[in-house]
């Protein structure tokens, strides 16, 4: 399990799978994220946005389990959603993808509170353990997006 997984676990209904908003960009990472949302059976893709306003509008729309975070959302401001997500509803469960652990959007979003700060290619993983994955599951589903 990875460390920064230490964080709050969601709570779901145990046998649904785990339902997944992500705010990205369209870019060949978000891609394969994409394909690995859609093709496992641990997630439903509820929705998808690639601006931070089209983020919030949905994210009340369809009020998912988890909220995946793309720090180039915003890339001026790579946290300033996690701030506004955590004041406006503060129960979300928000993981926050960033370029590396040691960057300045991994510590804007760890301070502004999201749940789980991860590198693309330590999301799918995360994702599986959140989904309450066993190690061979997470194994088979698990697939580098960048």
């Amino acid at each position: 399990m990875l460390p920064l997984l230490q964080y709050r676990r969601r709570q779901t209904l145990p046998g649904r799978p785990l339902r997944v908003m992500l705010a990205a960009p369209r870019e060949r990472c978000c891609e394969r994220l994409d394909d690995f949302l859609l093709i496992s059976p641990l997630f439903d893709l509820v929705g998808r946005a690639d601006a931070e306003s089209r983020a919030l509008q949905l994210y009340f729309r369809v009020r998912p389990d988890v909220t995946l975070l793309d720090w180039r959302v915003a890339a001026n401001e790579p946290a300033r959603f996690i701030g506004l997500l955590r004041r406006v509803a503060p129960d979300a469960y928000i993981i926050s993808i960033v370029p590396s652990l040691d960057s300045m959007p991994a510590r804007a979003a760890s301070a502004l509170g999201a749940d789980v700060v991860v590198t693309c290619d330590m999301l799918p993983a995360a994702l599986a353990a959140l989904a309450g994955a066993t190690d061979d599951t997470a194994s088979a589903e698990s697939g580098q997006c960048a």
